[in-house]
Formats: C-alpha cells, sequence, structure tokens
C-alpha cells in the first residue's frame, strides 16, 4: 500500500439521459475517463471514481425544458 502514498485521485460525475446508453457504451466510457486521467495526472489511485448518472428524461434537463420535452418537440 505504500506505494500508493502521494498519487493522485479523483470522482467524476455525469447525468446521461437514461436508457440512451447500453452498459457496454459506460463500461468503455468509464475505462476511457480512467485513463485520460492516467495520462493527465500521472498513476492514478485505483480507488479513484467514475459515476454515470442515468436520469429519467422526464427529469432531467436545461434551460428550463426536460430531455422529454426536447425530444418529443423534435
Amino acid at each position: 500500500m505504500s506505494d500508493l502514498i502521494g498519487v493522485s485521485s479523483f470522482s467524476l460525475e455525469i447525468i446521461v439521459t437514461d436508457e440512451t446508453n447500453t452498459k457496454a457504451e459506460k463500461a468503455e466510457y468509464l475505462a476511457e475517463v480512467f485513463a485520460c486521467f492516467e495520462r493527465l495526472l500521472g498513476p492514478v489511485h485505483p480507488t479513484s471514481y467514475v459515476h454515470v448518472h442515468d436520469a429519467r428524461a422526464s427529469a432531467y434537463g436545461y434551460g428550463g425544458r426536460t430531455q422529454e420535452a426536447r425530444f418529443h418537440q423534435s
């Protein structure tokens, strides 16, 4: 464990609309994010976290409109 003292760690949270990405896509994303942080920071602590929040389209949005409303208006 002493070889992990002084290494960087990170925690990243991202929100995506539920059911728009497969489990495989999310797994690949997590692996790529971890690899990118290692390129930026050097060795990172293995308990660094990436959390993909799957939000219902009716409960998530921006600019005062839900993702569901945007889908139905397109």
